[in-house]
């Protein structure tokens, strides 16, 4: 009797293990990955804000190429050394300003983006967010740990939220 008692809570014991590692073992496949990565390129390309600040600012050098532009039509029809001068300043402003623009507008995104990133890895789970840009910095990764359409869904509904 006394051993009857002793295999039945080693067979309890026994199962209770089992079912525990398999447990584990199942919970580990279902849950989540803690690191994922992000396609910095599509993520940018798909980026509302992005697409914004790119319209206004090409806006902008619109208004400065035509009076180059103008400027350059004056310059052909004579030989005027004044004309001459501001042609070059104005093509120098253009590419001042071009330059300046896109690192302005390359600032302004990844501020905008670095906390938001943040928020959105918090709310999926993610302990690390590797981005993957095509320069070496993720060589592979596998398509189950891409959240680069999540992210751009979860950023570009903050933008139109207004965050």
């Amino acid at each position: 009797m006394e051993k009857q008692k002793l295999d039945r809570i080693i067979l309890y014991a026994t199962s209770f293990i089992v079912l525990a590692m398999a447990g584990i073992m199942i919970n580990s496949k279902v849950q989540k990955s803690s690191v994922a990565y992000i396609d910095i390129s599509k993520m940018l390309e798909g980026y509302k804000f992005k697409k914004d600040m790119e319209a206004e600012g090409t806006k902008n050098l619109y208004q400065i190429k035509n009076t180059v532009d103008s400027l350059k039509l004056i310059q052909k029809m004579g030989n005027n050394p004044l004309v001459d001068s501001q042609v070059m300043y104005a093509e120098r402003a253009f590419e001042q300003y071009y330059s300046y623009s896109n690192q302005e507008m390359t600032k302004k995104i990844w501020e905008r983006l670095n906390p938001l990133l943040e928020e959105f890895g918090k709310e999926v789970g993610c302990e690390l967010i590797v981005g993957a840009n095509g320069a070496g910095s993720v060589l592979f990764g596998s398509k189950k740990i891409d959240v680069t359409e999540d992210a751009i869904g979860f950023i570009n509904r903050k933008y139109e939220k207004g965050n």
